[in-house]
């Protein structure tokens, strides 16, 4: 694996990873575990030599998305429900338990207060669809959960919206006040 693909899974630079490896700079506790978790690969898993994302590296590119957004808030939700999309996909087609587990390492915070803790949410998700016997303990720090409640993409005109998010909304994201109808999670 490159450093550029190392960088990518971690969701750190690759400068970083340079000077890992030179001892001229100590990761941090969550880039610690995240290298852990890469170090748990083996030749069988998805992102051994590929460039398969990770909530970390998912969190980077969410970060930069969000940092030179300006529209409306509707459409910053939309935004934010393609990538969330994107992610599902991304961990639906991890088999391995290596892959999963490296890809629901801690991320870095996308500097959206909301939309880390629907990212944690989902994380919680996953592993309940998986059956996985614990999910990270990152995902139950307290501030990865919201005040008030967020209606991800259902306007405030659209009373059915809302209605069928409360109805039909993932029950790891409820729990955050976050209200999303999981049909939405499915790739057209």
């Amino acid at each position: 694996m490159s450093q550029s693909q190392v960088a990518f899974l971690l969701g750190t630079r690759q400068s970083n990873i340079s000077a890992y490896e030179a001892g001229t700079l100590q990761p941090g506790a969550d880039v610690g575990s995240r290298i852990e978790a890469l170090f748990s690969l083996t030749l069988a898993t998805a992102h051994h030599g590929t460039w398969a994302g990770t909530l970390p590296s998912h969190s980077v590119a969410m970060r930069a998305l969000l940092r030179h957004f300006k529209g409306s808030a509707h459409e910053r939700d939309l935004l934010i429900m393609r990538s969330v999309i994107a992610m599902n996909d991304a961990f639906g087609q991890l088999s391995e338990s290596a892959d999963q587990a490296l890809f629901l390492t801690k991320p870095s915070s996308t500097g959206a207060h909301d939309v880390d803790a629907l990212l944690a949410g989902m994380a919680v998700h996953w592993c309940q669809l998986t059956n996985a016997q614990r999910v990270p303990a990152w995902t139950r720090e307290q501030h990865l959960y919201l005040d008030a409640c967020w209606w991800v993409a259902a306007e405030q005109h659209t009373p059915t919206l809302r209605a069928q998010a409360f109805a039909h909304g993932v029950p790891s994201l409820r729990a955050r006040g976050i209200f999303m109808d999981r049909r939405a999670l499915a790739s057209v």
